[in-house]
């Protein structure tokens, strides 16, 4: 899939003087074009700010602040400037826009002791001391601060990244890092962001295109892309005008046990919603007229135990296998888990409680047919993988994981990250805390199912199936709000989902024409 690459902090000097060599542009004017976007959407967001407070350095990122401010003043608001000077000089961009700030009337207070600082209330503060490109931990009288940026609970948003925050691995960062109300960062995101011990600095983030030059962005490597709704819809099969339900694929979903029936239910509404042509849910016979009565579009396959998965004797052929949601982890579970997957020839989905019994099987990693789609939870795949330190070290585990055992493993969560045997990393930019609930992750079994159903190679139907069900959490959360949400709304909200996600394919292709 065609995703949207997220390059590490030490790329950007190099993006950067690319989009200036080549568009051609002056560094100037690429900073006076990031600071127009920054200020375009700081004004929508806070559009009644009695005052807005730069807290400039003396880098780049502190010439985007200084540029930002001017643009706020000749916007008519107000706009004041802390020039705090933590480096010997400024940086010649960012004494260029002092020079433009000063000349169109702007105060610009330089401090050089931390007594200098000393914002007024009421206001909204925006973070440009550091830029992408620190390397050393914030420490001395400039952290004292960026500790106090935020003080008397003011909003802070950050210019492209919280001051003090490293762009991709913090373990060894100690020093002071700013407290964000919202981080509005350029082009793409950083690593950072994506990590849930970092959410406290970044707060909600937003993209900012300032255009740098796309052949850079097209041709320069990184393993680490973010998921867009345009290469999603891209990479959807097309609906044949003259399809049947036997060209669009067999979805066979094993789930669910005497005391977990709700996630086989669960799972199937996922994948009844994804466009599987026929749909087979494996469960065990007390389950049967369950799902019978709750979901009519699907056929039933008995187990030949009454409350546990045993076995499958005659799977469908040609079809997609997702196995695992309330399986429950029986002796008898185990053992026909082995043998279903030791004569499974097609793509396959294990999530749960089939992953619980890969981790506790002796090598049971090794026993698995390479090019499989894993989504494991945090716990399930420190079971499968080992603990990790901190959401950097987990990451790094992930894709070492996947390209090791040569399979697609999709770590649930926010911004759900799915490795690939190649060695490439992808976030997911959909869903929100209202998905943090039993069951969602059952449904996300039942949506990739379908989509290997329709012939989606295993990598693309993760990736789709991932934005897809986020973005179903983000239609339920319109409806129901995030608290009053369910994973059952997840499930049913994937129709529209599903309809964003084409509609978008179908405007890109009407604007080309």
């Amino acid at each position: 899939m065609n995703c949207s690459k997220l390059f590490r902090t030490a790329d950007l000097p190099l993006l950067d003087a690319y989009t200036i060599r080549h568009e051609p542009v002056t560094s100037l004017q690429l900073m006076e074009r990031a600071a127009t976007a920054f200020v375009e959407r700081l004004t929508r967001l806070y559009p009644r700010a009695p005052l807005f407070t730069i807290v400039a350095g003396t880098g780049n990122n502190g010439g985007d602040g200084l540029a930002a401010a001017r643009l706020l003043l000749e916007r008519g608001r107000a706009a004041r400037v802390y020039l705090v000077h933590a480096g010997d000089r400024l940086s010649a961009d960012c004494a260029a826009n002092r020079e433009r700030f000063l000349a169109t009337g702007g105060t610009c207070v330089e401090v050089r002791r931390p007594e200098e600082f000393a914002p007024a209330g009421g206001d909204v503060r925006v973070d440009a001391l550091f830029g992408a490109g620190l390397n050393r931990p914030a420490r001395g009288w400039v952290a004292g601060i960026i500790e106090r940026l935020g003080e008397g609970g003011a909003p802070v948003v950050a210019l492209d990244i919280p001051s003090g925050l490293f762009g991709e691995d913090n373990r060894e960062n100690d020093g002071a890092i700013a407290r964000a109300t919202r981080t509005l960062t350029f082009q793409f995101p950083k690593l950072a962001f994506m990590l849930a011990e970092n959410y406290p600095r970044v707060g909600e983030f937003e993209v900012l295109d300032i255009g740098l030059h796309p052949a850079i962005l097209r041709d320069h490597p990184s393993p680490f892309h973010y998921l867009t709704r345009e290469a999603v819809a891209s990479a959807l099969p097309p609906r044949d005008k003259f399809a049947h339900k036997g060209k669009l694929g067999h979805a066979l979903l094993v789930a669910g046990s005497g005391r977990m029936a709700g996630a086989a239910l669960l799972a199937a509404r996922g994948a009844a919603r994804s466009g599987a042509g026929l749909l087979t849910v494996h469960v065990p016979r007390s389950l049967k007229n369950l799902v019978h009565g709750m979901i009519p579009e699907a056929l039933v396959s008995e187990d030949a135990s009454e409350f546990h998965f045993t076995g499958l004797d005659a799977p469908p052929a040609r079809a997609a296998l997702g196995i695992g949601p309330g399986l429950g982890t029986a002796p008898g579970t185990a053992a026909g888990l082995w043998r279903l997957l030791e004569r499974w020839q097609g793509p396959a989905v294990l999530d749960a409680d089939a992953l619980n019994i890969v981790a506790s099987t002796p090598g049971g990693m090794e026993h698995l047919p390479p090019g499989l789609v894993l989504t494991p939870h945090q716990g399930e795949f420190e079971r499968l993988a080992g603990k990790a330190g901190n959401d950097f070290d987990r990451i790094n585990k992930l894709i070492n994981f996947a390209v090791h055992h040569r399979q697609h493993v999709v770590l649930k969560g926010a911004h759900a990250a799915v490795a690939t045997p190649d060695g490439a990393c992808y976030f997911n930019m959909t869903g929100n805390p209202g998905m943090a609930k039993g069951g969602s992750g059952d449904v996300l079994t039942g949506v990739i199912t379908a989509l290997l159903a329709n012939g989606m190679p295993p990598g693309d139907a993760a990736l789709a199936g991932v934005f897809a069900h986020g973005l179903a959490g983000d239609v339920a959360a319109e409806r129901h709000g995030e608290r009053g949400m369910t994973s059952g709304d997840v499930a049913d909200a994937l129709g529209e989902a599903w309809r964003r996600c084409e509609d978008f394919e179908y405007q890109r292709s009407i604007i080309k024409l």
